[in-house]
């Protein structure tokens, strides 16, 4: 009887929330649908399954598009981003947590206030900065920039991570000799290592699917990346939806493995940045 009315108190809340999970799957599910349909299906039947499913979208958008491409330039870009930027805001972390004075609190808070700047008001300073080293149209431009937006976010997460690593461990370590990177790279890595993927993770994602940043600072079409490439191919297929969801489609793909894969450090890292 108690089961039945815990059912019955619950029933609401689940309902709630398959409604809002059917509401975020159903754009994907029309978008993967509209990506095996050829074009004059897709006008006739726009939300209903597919009568003959084809992969000639996904075969044209990586040709004629130059997908091959744009795919290669957004992976490299992105993991040398992500990469660089969590080696950065991780060093600075470790940097703050162990300078515990009233100068690194200050600079802790100095930094976590940078979450709040919006990325926008930052671009026209930093389009200077780089055309001022030379850097337009040089991936080294686009890294500086995802490196610097990324320190406040990935100094407020692993700082709050690591702060829980018990001093014991630290004293321990110093004890036998360990010094101050020696710490860094045998202690403080490896234990916050589901914050660093969380960060890793969020980066990937963010950088990814991000417009602006590659639109602004690279011109040429051959280092376009799958962001800005997939706006031009719209444009050239104004039309023709097949083709476009399957761009879509492709450029959607690695970030949902990228999640499904890292899953388990992501929730860990989330959870454990947010319990002290």
């Amino acid at each position: 009887m108690n089961h039945v009315r815990k059912l019955a108190r619950s029933a609401p809340r689940h309902l709630v929330l398959m409604i809002l999970s059917a509401g975020m799957v159903y754009p994907l599910v029309i978008m993967l649908l509209t990506s095996v349909k050829s074009n004059a299906e897709v006008l006739q039947n726009p939300t209903g399954l597919p009568r003959a499913p084809t992969l000639e979208n996904f075969v044209t958008t990586w040709y004629e598009g130059r997908f091959d491409l744009l795919f290669a330039n957004s992976v490299g870009l992105t993991l040398v981003s992500m990469t660089a930027a969590t080696f950065v805001a991780a060093l600075a972390a470790y940097a703050v947590v162990r300078k515990a004075t009233r100068l690194g609190s200050g600079i802790y808070l100095l930094l976590a206030a940078g979450i709040f700047l919006p990325m926008q008001l930052a671009v026209i300073p930093q389009f200077r900065v780089v055309r001022s080293l030379g850097l337009i149209d040089n991936y080294l431009g686009v890294v500086l920039v995802y490196v610097a937006g990324s320190i406040p976010f990935g100094v407020f997460l692993m700082a709050a991570f690591m702060r829980q690593i018990p001093r014991e461990i630290v004293q321990a370590a110093v004890i036998d000799g360990a010094g101050y990177f020696r710490l860094f790279g045998s202690i403080f890595l490896p234990l916050a290592r589901p914050a660093i993927v969380t960060f890793w993770v969020l980066q990937g994602v963010g950088i990814w699917n991000d417009y602006l940043v590659p639109y602004l600072f690279l011109t040429d079409p051959e280092k376009r990346t799958l962001t800005t490439g997939v706006l031009y191919f719209q444009q050239q297929y104004l039309a023709d939806w097949g083709n476009i969801m399957a761009g879509v489609v492709i450029m959607s793909l690695p970030v949902l493995l990228l999640f499904v894969f890292a899953q388990r450090y992501f929730v860990s890292g989330l959870y454990a940045g947010a319990v002290k």
